[in-house]
């Protein structure tokens, strides 16, 4: 596994630079977020194409970013927007295309700086955010650049309120029409492919994949029915 100089580091310092920094990266983000991705999710990867500018000044700005924040939520809502910058990125240096599942490497090769750190899209998601946070939801809020998974939030994750906004995130996936399938015949429900790649992350113990769509389920399902998962859809998420 790479060596990651890690992400959280709760000490008792401050640095004035380091806040303002931090500061103006959520507050760029949000705005560029704002003007490029549709309430529905979708991003206006075309017109980032043709300029570019502003995408590229955000992510250069975090290349030397002190990352040993002190707060965990400050930690958690950066590492997510850096994710969702870098596909965007990394789409629009590979457009045209339909398909980031074309594009060998995408998560796992193409790399890039932040903090001081060489790192790829893999790293951010399993190694940052997925075994240092451990919270499920994180899925709900990554855009990969695809239409199966989540819809990409068109504004940033803030500090104060990344966990209510992964909540509100979640519920809306997970309550949204055609997210699952229900076989009452069969006791079979079919669930998005990520319950498969990521089946320790939903199934714990005696907690199922079910157990957890029902934390946000407005009507709750049997936790009894057989999982089994739909193809995913790799097609990419560009606004019409």
């Amino acid at each position: 596994m790479k060596n990651i100089i890690l992400v959280l580091c709760f000490l008792s310092f401050s640095s004035m630079s380091k806040a303002q920094t931090t500061a103006l990266f959520f507050e760029q983000t949000n705005e560029f977020l704002k003007k490029n991705v549709t309430q529905e999710g979708k991003v206006d990867y075309y017109t980032i194409k043709k300029s570019p500018g502003e995408l590229i000044y955000i992510l250069s700005n975090i290349e030397q970013l002190d990352t040993k924040f002190r707060d965990k939520k400050l930690a958690k809502a950066f590492w997510i927007n850096v994710y969702n910058l870098q596909v965007i990125k990394a789409v629009i240096d590979n457009m045209p295309l339909v398909s980031v599942e074309k594009i060998p490497g995408f998560f796992d090769l193409n790399s890039f700086m932040v903090g001081k750190q060489e790192l790829t899209l893999n790293d951010i998601q399993n190694i940052i955010l997925r075994d240092l946070f451990f919270d499920p939801a994180v899925h709900f809020t990554l855009s990969n650049g695809a239409n199966g998974g989540a819809p990409l939030l068109n504004r940033a994750y803030m500090p104060k309120t990344v966990d209510e906004q992964m909540k509100q995130q979640a519920t809306m996936v997970i309550n949204s029409k055609e997210y699952f399938y229900v076989n009452k015949e069969l006791r079979i429900i079919e669930l998005p492919k990520i319950f498969e790649w990521y089946k320790k992350d939903f199934a714990v113990n005696y907690f199922n994949e079910i157990d957890f769509i029902n934390l946000f389920l407005k009507k709750k399902i049997d936790n009894k029915l057989t999982v089994e998962t739909y193809d995913f859809n790799w097609s990419l998420n560009i606004k019409p």
